[in-house]
């Protein structure tokens, strides 16, 4: 998920923290009686309560008063979390360093973070192995405890679900290859995929690192994507989460993410998103000119005589006489490019709007995670992944990846200061950092130089979120991941 970890863990100068190594070491050691040690102590666990609800009511206050007043981190969850006290642990730290926010991946890689004895999807538990294994019941909902435990902590839990981005897996599921993005060579997204198919198949891509060329994206046409994920976010929203934030409300990019400027290039051959742009144009000779376009990635002054012969002949009509060829042909060009390019903007904002529908119905909160530059457009040539975050509703919460690289952090700044202008002033803004607190990591400046140039910026921001958690507690992460975290390792303080 987030590449190597750091090698080491610094506590830096988060806001809102629990400032008293003490009282970080007081809990840790009251979880671990009262949950691992003791399960039966009733003293330790009204201990532990108490001190739950002190952070609590101290990390509200000090969030009311703070910049910023959301405080979010990334969080990815293993089936280790399912021990006694573990995911205590993880948000107990998560709050001991003032986050009030926290996104649970829910959706990521082709696989869900639901019960195995409760997935009406088409994709693999994440805990289906650990099932299998006997490690813990096929019904337990480690969603739905991680929801649980945040607001017993004052911490709102999110769910963050890939979006147009399937996964691997779903290439292997009986019918579903209608539903698969198609550019004009014939290719799904994954054609050119770094994975040894040998290795990943069943599901088990899962446990490898997805670069781009191995993510499988679907067309946004499709009805049967859009039902697929539509029903994952209704079994989402059955565990009330505080929000859903979609990732991947786009196409996938090229290696070098140049911007593209032929139609071949454009994801749109897909059974269902070739015949919603055919059908959507009504003149009979656009429409013929659209064909030969999408075949051959162009057309010529040739297309154009033939097909105005064509038609008149079949209508029984004389044809027009095309006065200047070569400026029907660039005018022609262009209207066919701008058509392509326009409806494969639409499939990406009609897709994510289709599939939040329900959460938008029953008042839960939508967010987007995007690139800032995913909107780009140059003379005529687009981004690859044909990201139209300027257009998506005012009333979805844009999670903006401001991951820039300089070392004053005003070059992050500044993506900030763009995303807020091209938002409407009611739509939450909420950046999201990478990095960690008290050192530089990857090229990116800590965490206290970046918050510091986006409040010199934006005072107006009351969001920020910081990707991610694991490369803050990095440690807790490797063990998690492995499988041989206990819940009595050490506690990390400041």
């Amino acid at each position: 998920m987030a590449g190597d970890l750091p090698n080491n863990s610094l506590w830096g100068k988060p806001t809102c923290d629990v400032s008293k190594n003490e009282e970080i070491l007081r809990k840790h050691e009251l979880r671990k009686l009262a949950l691992i040690k003791e399960p039966n102590n009733a003293s330790a666990r009204s201990q532990y309560q108490a001190i739950l609800q002190k952070h609590k009511s101290e990390l509200q206050a000090c969030r009311d008063r703070s910049f910023p007043q959301t405080q979010a981190t990334w969080v990815r969850l293993y089936p280790n979390d399912a021990k006694a006290g573990m995911l205590e642990d993880v948000f107990d730290k998560v709050a001991n360093r003032g986050y009030n926010q926290v996104f649970i991946e829910a959706f990521y890689d082709g696989r869900v973070l639901l019960p195995v004895a409760d997935n009406p999807t088409p994709w693999r538990s994440v805990m289906e192995e650990a099932v299998k294994k006997g490690e813990v019941a096929a019904d337990y909902d480690l969603l739905q405890k991680a929801i649980a435990l945040g607001k017993e902590r004052g911490i709102k839990v999110y769910g963050w679900a890939f979006t147009m981005n399937f996964g691997y897996g779903y290439s292997e599921i009986r019918g579903k290859a209608a539903a698969l993005a198609i550019n004009g060579d014939g290719e799904n997204s994954i054609a050119k995929t770094n994975f040894d198919r040998a290795q990943v198949s069943n599901g088990r891509a899962f446990y490898e690192d997805a670069y781009e060329a191995d993510h499988l994206f679907v067309d946004p046409y499709s009805a049967i994507a859009r039902n697929d994920l539509t029903n994952l976010v209704k079994a989402l929203m059955k565990r009330q989460p505080d929000g859903i934030v979609f990732d991947y409300v786009r196409y996938p990019t090229t290696p070098t993410g140049a911007l593209i400027d032929n139609v071949k290039q454009l994801w749109i051959y897909g059974q269902s998103s070739r015949a919603a742009l055919l059908n959507r144009i009504g003149d009979r000779n656009v429409r013929e000119l659209m064909e030969i376009y999408l075949q051959n990635g162009k057309i010529t002054a040739d297309d154009i005589v033939q097909t105005e012969q064509k038609l008149t002949t079949a209508a029984q009509v004389q044809p027009t006489t095309i006065k200047n060829l070569p400026q029907t042909l660039a005018i022609a060009q262009n209207l066919l490019w701008n058509m392509a390019t326009n409806h494969a903007y639409e499939g990406v904002l009609s897709f994510v709007n289709t599939v939040t529908a329900p959460l938008q119905q029953n008042n839960i909160p939508v967010g987007t995670v995007f690139f800032p530059s995913g909107n780009r457009a140059e003379a005529g040539k687009y981004d690859p992944k044909m990201q139209p975050w300027d257009r998506f509703p005012s009333f979805m919460e844009r999670h903006a990846m401001t991951y820039a690289i300089c070392a004053d952090g005003k070059c992050v700044a500044d993506q900030v200061a763009e995303v807020v202008r091209q938002s409407a002033p009611e739509t939450l803004v909420c950046p999201i950092l990478a990095g960690t607190w008290g050192q530089s990591f990857g090229g990116h400046a800590s965490y206290e130089i970046q918050t510091q140039a986006i409040l010199a910026k934006q005072p107006k921001i009351k969001c920020l979120s910081h990707f991610v958690f694991s490369w803050m507690e990095p440690e807790s992460d490797r063990l998690r991941k492995a499988g041989k975290a206990t819940g009595l390792e050490n506690a990390t303080t400041r």
